[in-house]
């Protein structure tokens, strides 16, 4: 890497040294050097600094790459290539989730269930490591740092799935990283560590995706397609602003501030109070089944190749807040046709009554 700012160019030639030389005292000198460069020096540099940083997170030892990979992440988040940078830290994902199941698996074997394993958010602990015994460095240590380190990991890779091009490249044979995988590593680690709906979020995010919505009452269908819609509120948002905003169906449209939080307007995290809105649907599988609003667009079936969702008035309405699960992650609604009742009729076909509240509810175990 070749820059003309002298302090970048230290920084990195001492990173650089740092790796060749396996030394750990200079790797987290080079990292001090970085990170309290001006925000601004970093944001003009990160084109250069992200993808050089992110090449060489697997040279690290666990703990030293994970604290990298968050500042990969936020040299993204300024100008880095998402996609220059998603193999690596999508790797490093993965082998923290491995390894942090393995120490669950471990925990248990040797602790019990009722035993409290140490806090995934919290650092490394001589003491701890002191604690695991002898076989610590053969047996704990990997699947320890693996423990401590998913929630960095996991938030270096949704900075670069914020990306719709790294999102697309998933699917390729070549990809960064097995979208399936990951995702199944999640839900079997979310029992033992806790909320990862971030990283799930990021990676069932649906693009230029065709949407068939039928509106049982009007019998009227309108064909959309929608783009980095990370969940069902974001979508009741959207769709209202579209439909009923639009003049397509009746009701309350939401605020205009509502949908471009819910679109692409800049959130400001630390907001005391987002804007919130009542439901304004009832989502459901043609089959009936509802889709609840905490679940992800992905919960949609696909029929005939098109994700087809129906529409019913709200059995009962809750407020939500109005804007979307992923600052950095734009949504899009787009209308693309209109279907009158005579048109629609044949998508309304197989199209079945709503489950009652009770059926609803007693079908919901993998709802939410």
């Amino acid at each position: 890497m070749i820059t003309s700012d002298p302090a970048v160019r230290s920084a990195v030639e001492s990173f650089d040294a740092a790796i060749a030389e396996h030394s750990l005292p200079r790797l987290e000198s080079a990292y001090n050097s970085l990170a309290t460069l001006p925000k601004e020096t970093l944001a003009a540099h990160s084109r250069e600094l992200g993808p050089h940083l992110a090449a060489q997170l697997d040279a690290m030892p666990q703990w030293h790459a994970a604290v990298y990979a968050v500042f990969v992440g936020a040299l993204v988040e300024w100008h880095a290539d998402a996609a220059a940078c998603a193999r690596p830290v999508l790797a490093g994902l993965r082998a923290s989730m491995e390894q942090a199941l393995e120490f669950a698996r471990l925990w248990q074997e040797h602790y019990g269930e009722e035993s409290e394993p140490p806090d995934p958010s919290g650092l490394p602990s001589p003491e701890q490591q002191k604690a695991f015994g002898a076989d610590y460095a053969q047996v704990w240590h990997a699947p320890y740092f693996g423990w401590l380190s998913v929630d960095q990991w996991e938030r270096a890779a949704v900075a670069v799935l914020a990306d719709p091009l790294v999102r697309a490249s998933l699917t390729a044979a070549d990809g960064p990283a097995d979208r399936e995988v990951l995702l199944e590593l999640t839900r079997r680690l979310e029992p033992h560590i806790g909320d990862l709906q971030c990283v799930q979020r990021a990676l069932l995010l649906l693009d230029d995706e065709p949407l068939l919505v039928l509106d049982r009452a009007s019998g009227r269908a309108f064909r959309m397609r929608m783009s980095g819609i990370a969940d069902n509120y974001q979508l009741q948002t959207l769709l209202a602003g579209v439909l009923i905003g639009g003049g397509h169906l009746p009701g309350d449209p939401p605020s205009a501030e509502a949908v471009a939080l819910s679109t692409s307007a800049p959130i400001d995290v630390h907001r005391p109070e987002q804007p919130s809105r009542l439901e304004s649907f009832n989502f459901a599988e043609p089959s009936g089944r509802w889709i609840w609003s905490a679940t992800t667009p992905d919960r949609i079936p696909v029929i005939d190749g098109v994700r087809r969702l129906v529409l019913d008035p709200p059995v009962f309405r809750h407020h939500y807040q109005a804007v979307r699960f992923l600052p950095r992650v734009p949504g899009s609604l787009v209308l693309e046709a209109v279907l009158d009742p005579a048109e629609a009729a044949p998508c309304f076909t197989g199209v079945r009554e709503l489950m009652s509240w009770q059926e609803a509810s007693e079908s919901a175990a993998d709802g939410y």
